[in-house]
Parts: structure tokens; sequence; C-alpha cells
């Protein structure tokens, strides 16, 4: 079995070259990109040109436009990078499966048992890398057995030994030695390394099973650390991996924390990695544009129609169904307007759906004409398929008409009032009289009515708070009481049905203690349902509960 193999991609001037692309600016052209860091505003990306000029990232934009007064500056937007991003991530995917973006500025690929496919690893690494630069885009990038190798050999080149004194850390050695020496300016060296990683080719690829001997002579900022651990080890006299490997595992756990461990173990492959692949989720949409534009309440229902019909045809093919449809219209005057339909269930049944789109067209006001008709599916799901077993099950046939009828009944309704706003009530297991249902919205909610629990006992139509009596306090009851100042007198009288309250659950309306319920008919014709509490945290009495039908 093959071990895997992975190639890192780095855009060193990805959010500035995204920018370019959309107003073809030059490759020389001097842009940055910038945000807000806390009161200072800083260059998140700079492009070629700028970089040439002496701008890097994280430089404050006053210091930038000192040393480049004729920068060209935009507002960064996370979010479309990251889109452009996902779009490059599933553009890959002609290459392999597996793909996946690596924070703001690279993607990932496993390429195991896809390279022969392009004549090798380095054939289908210059095939990427020349296809991606036709985008406009500078690219490097790396191939080894694991994430953190390929990552760093897209992004760092071997650096020649160097003493681990520099003249920026001549603070920390004696008084004598620091007066003979003078500081220097610290220069970045992002641009040689592009440059560098740009031109050489062999250092790209590290052969499998050699990740060691290709991250060796790496800086040890390849292993994917912070800055500031990073300069505390140069400050120690590590300069390369190689240098740090060298070094007792257990000190370095101690006195700069696991991570450092951990980004070494992944990078030579002790410690497996994993990456999250990008998903393409599934695009259903139609669309017609007219020569001219329409106006007519006919003519745009026959065009939803004839849209409404490909788009059904899309998500049948693929035995899925929508719960919501938007809709949007664009005029000829450049303005759009959108109406979103919600369906009760999903499906796929242009006949069923244009019937509850019929409702919504007297939204749309053409004042001008309609030049652009989209339909979309938004919420997208799998339909149950069911099937009968035989023509004698004609029983189960008509429930399941019943159900389709329902379900078009609460679409219809819903168009009108919202579906949030219809509800149905279904049993409860409880003998609490008021926990003996439960109310679920009907659009999102599905019961079977031949489960409908039956009981051998009397239960009222309507059920509200307990409301007291006006009776004397003790548990028999009177040939008369006064309910809502009004007086009753009992023709008959049927129980009492104790009723326990629930002991494992702390329930304020059952604090009055165990109940004594009575079905009371009274001579105006009215049939309450009564019940006298014992008393336990509050005193009890006699309360009205409910009436019958």
């Amino acid at each position: 079995m093959s071990s895997p193999r992975y190639i890192s991609l780095w855009f060193p001037y990805f959010g500035a070259e995204r920018v370019q692309r959309i107003f073809k600016f030059e490759k020389n052209h001097k842009l940055a990109i910038i945000e807000n860091n806390g009161n200072t505003q800083t260059l998140s990306s700079v492009s070629f040109g700028a970089h040439n000029s002496g701008l890097n990232i994280g430089q404050p934009l006053q210091d930038a436009k000192a040393i480049c007064p004729e920068l060209m500056t935009r507002v960064r937007s996370v979010k479309c990078e990251l889109t452009f991003l996902h779009a490059l991530c599933r553009w890959y995917t002609q290459f392999t499966p597996w793909v996946a973006a690596d924070n703001y500025d690279g993607v990932i690929l496993n390429i195991k048992g896809c390279a022969h496919l392009f004549g090798g690893e380095e054939g289908m690494l210059d095939l990427i890398v020349s296809r991606t630069e036709t985008f406009g885009l500078t690219v490097t990038s790396g191939v080894a057995d694991t994430v953190g190798g390929a990552w760093a050999l897209a992004r760092f080149t071997p650096k020649p030994t160097e003493s681990y004194l520099k003249s920026n850390s001549i603070d920390q050695e004696a008084r004598a030695t620091r007066s003979r020496a003078t500081k220097k300016i610290q220069i970045d060296d992002t641009k040689q390394q592009v440059t560098q990683l740009l031109k050489n080719n062999a250092i790209r690829i590290a052969p499998a099973g050699n990740t060691y001997n290709s991250l060796a002579k790496l800086p040890i900022a390849s292993l994917r650390i912070e800055n500031k651990i990073v300069t505390k080890l140069n400050q120690l006299g590590l300069k390369s991996v190689k240098d740090l490997l060298k070094q007792p595992r257990a000190p370095l756990a101690r006195r700069f924390g696991p991570t450092l461990i951990a980004r070494l173990d992944q990078a030579l492959g002790h410690v497996p990695e994993t990456i999250s692949l990008i998903t393409e989720k599934k695009h259903f949409g139609v669309r017609i544009s007219f020569p001219e534009p329409i106006g007519l309440i006919e003519d745009i229902k026959n065009a939803i129609e004839k849209l409404l019909i490909r788009l059904c045809n899309k998500l049948k093919t693929a035995v899925l169904g929508f719960q919501e449809l938007k809709i949007d219209l664009g005029f000829s005057n450049n303005e759009t307007q959108s109406l979103l339909v919600s369906l009760a269930c999903f499906t796929n049944n242009p006949e069923r759906i244009f019937s509850v789109l019929l409702l919504k067209l007297d939204e749309i006001k053409p004042s001008f004409g309609i030049d652009i008709i989209r339909l979309e599916a938004i919420n997208v799901g799998p339909i149950t398929q069911s099937q009968s077993i035989n023509n004698l099950d004609l029983h189960e046939k008509v429930i399941k008409n019943q159900n389709s009828v329902l379900k078009n009944l609460i679409t219809r309704l819903g168009t009108k009032v919202g579906l949030d706003a219809i509800i149905r009530h279904i049993p409860a297991q409880s003998h609490i009289p008021e926990k003996s249902w439960q109310v679920l919205n009907a659009a999102w909610s599905n019961y079977d009515m031949k489960s409908w629990p039956t009981s051998n006992r009397n239960r009222p139509s309507f059920l509200w708070a307990p409301e007291a009596l006006e009776v004397p306090k003790h548990s028999r009851l009177e040939d008369h009481f006064i309910w809502r100042k009004k007086l009753y007198q009992v023709k008959t009288k049927l129980g009492p049905e104790r009723i326990a309250p629930e002991w494992w659950i702390e329930d304020n309306n059952w604090r009055s203690g165990v109940r004594d319920y009575w079905q009371v008919r009274c001579n105006n014709g009215e049939f309450l349902w009564l019940f006298y509490a014992h008393g336990a945290q509050l005193p009890g009495g006699w309360f009205c509960h409910g009436k019958f039908g």
C-alpha cells in the first residue's frame, strides 16, 4: 500500500492578485489590501509591484504611503477571498478529488494514486502551476509525504548557516561587546525567498520516504509555529529543523510547549494529520433571459411554469425535492425583486408547486418590463419514495392521499399567513390533563392518525387554567356554586377521579396537591370539569378546569 502524497500550493500575493484580476491591473501595479488592526490600518496583502517597492504584509498604511506614495489601496473582504479560494479548490478537483483550503492563501491536495495520470509528480505539479498562473496568480508549490512537509517546501528555502548572534541581538551581550557593535536594520527576505522558490524546481519535491532530508536544512519557521517561538529558538542558536532534531524533546516541550513537538512530528510523519476537504454543494437553479421585456401576467406565468418544469426535472434526476423556492426578477431599469415560496414538505411535483406560486404572483410589481427570471431551489432534501405492496392495499393509498391533501392545504395556507402560524396538536404520554398533548408546527411535523391513542376516560373538549369557585372549603361538592360571578345549580355529578402530580417533576401548577375531578352537569346545560385540590404547598379548594362539548 503506497503512502499518501500531498501538494501544497501557496499564493504569496493572493488578496492583491484577486483584486488585480477584477480590475485587470498589470502585474507590476502597486496595490495593497488593507484591514483594520485595532486603531491602525495595516496591509493584509500586497501585489508583486508593491512588494518590489519595499512594502510587506503587516506594515502600517501610513508607513507604506511614505515609502510608496503612488500606492493604490483596497479594503479587504474576507468573505470574497474565501469564496475565491473555495472556487479554486473546486477547480483543482480536476486533478484529485481530495482538495482542502489552507488558511486564506493556500491549497492542499492529496494526490495519492493520481500522479501517474499526469506523467508523474513532476509533470502533475508543472501542469497545476502553469494552469494556475493563467489566472494571473503567483504560486509556489511543494510535494512531500506529509501536509507539514509539503507546506514547508512551498514556503521556505534552505538558508546558509549563520551565527546565532545577530546585530539586533547584541543587547544580550556584555557592555563591552555592545559598545563595539552596531545595530543593523532587519530586512524582510520574503521577496528573495519567493523568487528563489519560483526559480528552483528541484527542492519543491521531496522523494517518497525522504521527508527528513528535504526538511533538515529548512528554517525552523517552516514547522508552522508562532513567530515568538521561532525568535527564541534562533536566539538559542537553533536555526534549522536539523538543529532542532538534535535537541532532547523533553526540555523543548517544557520550555516552548507541546505545540512545537507536535508540529515537528506532523512534518516528519510521526503523527498523522488530517485535512478538511472541500465538499461541493449541489446547486439547482434555472433562468431565462428575454429578447424584449415582458410585463403581462400571463407571460410571466408561462415563463415561470416552463422554468419550474426544467428545475423539477433536474431534481427528479437527483431524487431530490425542495422546500423553499426563490424567484428573482430582473427589470429593465436594473432593479430586482425576489419572492420566496415555502412548502410544507420536500417535493419536485411542478403542478403542485405551480398552484402555490400562483398565490404569490400578485406580489409582482412590473412597473418596468422584466428582462430576466431566475428560479433557485434553496432548501433541498431527499424525497422518501414509497410504493404499495399490492393493489388490494386500498386503505393505505387513501391514507397517503389524505396526507398529501393535508400537506397541500398547509402549503397554500402558509403562502398567505406563513408556515410558522399553522400548528397541530398531537397526543403526549402523560396522565396530567394539560400535558396530554403537545403543540407542533404543522409544516415541519408529521403524525400517523392510525396511532392516535384511545382512552376509556371522558375528557373535556376545552381546557383552561384552573379558576377558583366560590364554595365552602371542604371536599364535598354542594348543590350550587358560583363561578365567574354566576350562580350554577348542580343537576348531576360523576366522580371522583383522583389524579396525582408527577412527583419527579417540580410543577408550580400542581403545588396545591392531589386533585379529585368531577364531571358536573348544571341546570343551565353547562357540562363542566371541576376538581377539588387537597392542598400541599398552596392551600386547596374547588376549581373549574374545563368544559365538555
